[in-house]
């Protein structure tokens, strides 16, 4: 039998530490239980956004080690040209104890290095020219891996079920170009209504996904190799679906005696 308690607060009582602690470990916990069975990723937020030379990473909650950590604030960071590839990184550093609070401090950085530590998970790469401005609005989907100037997002780990898996933000872009195309494919229709009606699509639909499109058994894939799959069934779509942007309904014709 599990024994499960709530706080009780009345005028008169006395303020228990035990009522405090279960005040602190309830959200934790509840927290805790809801992703248990979601691998390390970014669980929802930590969003880039680009506003002249500083990059700006909405709040969010991200699982590492098997650990949540919830960013309750948004996080800035500033940014030059690079002329090279460089990574945005999450550095997650050791807890320290003190007599009141267990702290554990995380850092977002640009590194040249294109490698990952151990404590450290990738929030996004750009190669951005001299004189240039950084992005993060994407023109279409080919645009989430264009070399120069844009944060690439497609390579970053996104919690899924069991195993990591690819950016919604990528797979809404998806979604709406293939309803765009006016396909009357179900299975066409079907995969984007899910893209653009779910916050987290699992690798295991993704595979299937592109394996019925494609034609091909498909055991495992980078990231990088999932949206290169889906820029290529995207425009296999558009060449089955061409839509004139002139073209008009025609109207029907009512003939008077």
């Amino acid at each position: 039998m599990q024994e499960i308690k709530y706080p009780y607060f009345k005028k008169g009582r006395i303020l228990k530490s035990s009522m405090l602690e279960n005040l602190r470990d309830y959200p934790r916990d509840v927290l805790e239980i809801y992703n248990e069975n979601l691998s390390d990723g970014i669980v929802c937020g930590l969003t880039p956004k680009v506003e002249e030379n500083i990059i700006t990473f909405t709040k969010g909650i991200i699982k590492h080690n098997g650990k949540l950590y919830v960013l309750n604030n948004p996080t800035s960071i500033t940014y030059g040209e690079t002329e090279v590839e460089v990574m945005i990184k999450v550095n997650f550093y050791d807890e320290l104890k003190d007599h009141d609070y267990l702290t554990q401090y995380i850092e977002i950085e640009i590194d040249q290095d294109m490698n990952l530590m151990d404590n450290q998970k990738e929030l996004g790469r750009f190669k951005l020219k001299k004189g240039a401005y950084l992005r993060s609005n994407y023109q279409d989907l080919y645009d989430f891996t264009t070399e120069y100037n844009t944060i690439n997002i497609v390579n970053v780990e996104y919690s899924g079920y069991k195993e990591p898996t690819i950016s919604n933000t990528i797979l809404k872009y998806f979604a709406r170009q293939v309803m765009a195309c006016r396909t009357q494919n179900p299975l066409d229709i079907n995969f984007a209504m899910l893209c653009l009606n779910s916050t987290r699509i699992e690798r295991e639909v993704i595979y299937n996904y592109i394996s019925y499109k494609l034609g091909e058994e498909i055991k495992s894939l980078t990231n990088k190799e999932i949206h290169s799959r889906l820029v290529k069934i995207l425009d296999m779509i558009k060449k089955e679906n061409p839509i004139s942007k002139t073209s008009k309904v025609p109207g029907r014709k009512i003939i008077l005696d």
